[in-house]
């Protein structure tokens, strides 16, 4: 913690409550006399209602915290200074970051936009992309240097959102296969809360494409929020559910990342060439997967594993079963790294959330591991069924199958590939898809 000094009187300088100073035994300024001895939680004439729990990554406002956790009494002997709100980082020997929009990769004319967005910045924009683009991650760098654009101190600011600990970048992930109303209420309920330390207050919004039926909710505050809010709306695609929403936002528009992108990101990352070459093939656009199959000394085995399914089927259940299980053994596999980089990621949380005094709303951020390891299975899933649906290509081009056998092995991987997105049972899914593969297949393939 660094010292206030006192002012040139002599006597202590009243000190600002931070949000970091919450987790200190030492909270209140040093005692003059016993008629001055206030809790500084007293010294509010009000509080903010409270937000519900809802998943939201980021700190609460100084108010609710001190509801929540009322700070002791002033200790008899001379208190600790509290740290000072402003310092710029908790460690002075870390390299400045430097402009966060210069970390989003691979989007040239998404951060042009971004740039000129910052000059003159709007109540809300919707970034639309594929996942993996790194939509979240855009939008919380460009969060940030919302943020450090109104602060006296900007670096501190750009520090604190891309550790998603900002008491004012909240980022509302969904609960489940949508967003529900409840979060949609509590996003706009957070809107109308003041800013906890700057004078900007950033709301993102992931999934907002699964909104729904909650769209309309969210309208009113999107289209005319408080003057300190901004609404940072992020979507896969503009679906009909959500395009009167999409019509009220600036819209920035993110590509799938090329392979050249992907692997120089690889390469800075410390990853080698031929590894990060690979993996960056195997990613199809996606930031998260390529960093995932970089990682993953197996996952060369697991592509053979899969070359390996077909020639096992002969149509019977049996060998569909056995196929089934294999692939999904795979797939277990294939988790790993993730849930590796999850433990990290908590491990992480933990520390920030003790070393800047916030909430680091560890309900939110293991919901969010839910979700990510969900897409990583689905990803792993699509990733093998684009190898079998490789095979049935060469086999049709080698005429080891008709055209009429390739074109219907390829609509069966399909039809199995558009099950698995919409949650079907993925071991009977496979099983069905083996077998089918085994009938088609096989016959051509002996004769």
């Amino acid at each position: 913690m660094s010292e206030a000094p006192p002012d040139e009187s002599g006597s202590p300088e009243p000190e600002v409550l931070s949000l970091f100073d919450l987790d200190s035994a030492a909270l209140a300024p040093p005692p003059t006399s016993p008629a001055s001895e206030t809790s500084p939680a007293s010294e509010s004439s009000a509080e903010p209602e409270p937000l519900p729990a809802v998943a939201i990554t980021g700190a609460t406002s100084l108010a609710q915290v001190a509801a929540e956790d009322p700070p002791p009494p002033a200790p008899s002997a001379a208190p600790t200074p509290a740290r000072d709100q402003h310092s710029p980082s908790p460690s002075v020997d870390e390299p400045p970051v430097g402009n966060l929009l210069d970390g989003i990769v691979g989007q040239p004319l998404a951060v042009d936009r971004l740039r000129s967005a910052l000059e003159s910045p709007l109540p809300a924009y919707l970034f639309v992309g594929p996942a993996g683009a790194g939509l979240r991650d855009a939008a919380c760098r460009f969060a940030g240097e919302l943020l450090a654009a109104t602060s006296a101190t900007p670096e501190r600011e750009r520090r604190l959102a891309l550790a998603d600990q900002h008491p004012d970048l909240l980022v509302i992930d969904r609960v489940g296969p949508a967003m529900t109303a409840q979060q949609a209420r509590d996003a706009v309920r957070a809107a109308a809360i003041a800013p906890a330390t700057n004078e900007r207050k950033v709301i993102v919004l992931c999934d907002t494409d699964r909104a729904g039926t909650t769209a309309p909710i969210l309208l009113k505050s999107v289209e005319e929020p408080p003057p300190s809010s901004v609404f940072l709306l992020l979507a896969e695609e503009v679906n009909r559910s959500m395009e009167t929403l999409a019509s009220r936002c600036v819209r920035i528009d993110f590509e799938a990342l090329s392979e050249t992108d992907l692997t120089g990101l690889l390469v800075d990352q410390g990853i080698d060439a031929d590894r990060a070459a690979s993996s960056a093939r195997a990613a199809a656009g996606s930031i998260d997967r390529a960093r995932l199959l970089a990682s993953d000394d197996a996952a060369a085995a697991r592509i053979e594993t899969w070359s390996a399914l077909r020639s096992s089927l002969n149509g019977t259940a049996s060998t569909a079963m056995v196929a089934a299980d294999t692939a999904l053994a795979a797939v277990e596999q294939a988790t790993e790294p993730l849930e590796a980089r999850h433990t990290a990621e908590r491990a992480e949380a933990d520390e920030q959330a003790e070393l800047y005094g916030t909430n680091a709303r560890r309900g939110a951020i293991d919901e969010r591991h839910r979700r990510e390891l969900r897409r990583q299975q689905i990803d792993e899933l699509a990733m093998g069924l684009g190898v079998l649906s490789a095979q049935i290509r060469d086999d049709a081009g080698a005429r080891k199958l008709s055209p009429g056998e390739a074109a219907e092995a390829l609509t069966t991987v399909a039809d199995a590939a558009e099950a698995l997105r919409f949650n079907a049972n993925a071991r009977l899914a496979l099983q069905r898809l083996f077998v089918r593969l085994g009938r088609l297949s096989i016959p051509s393939l002996i004769g």
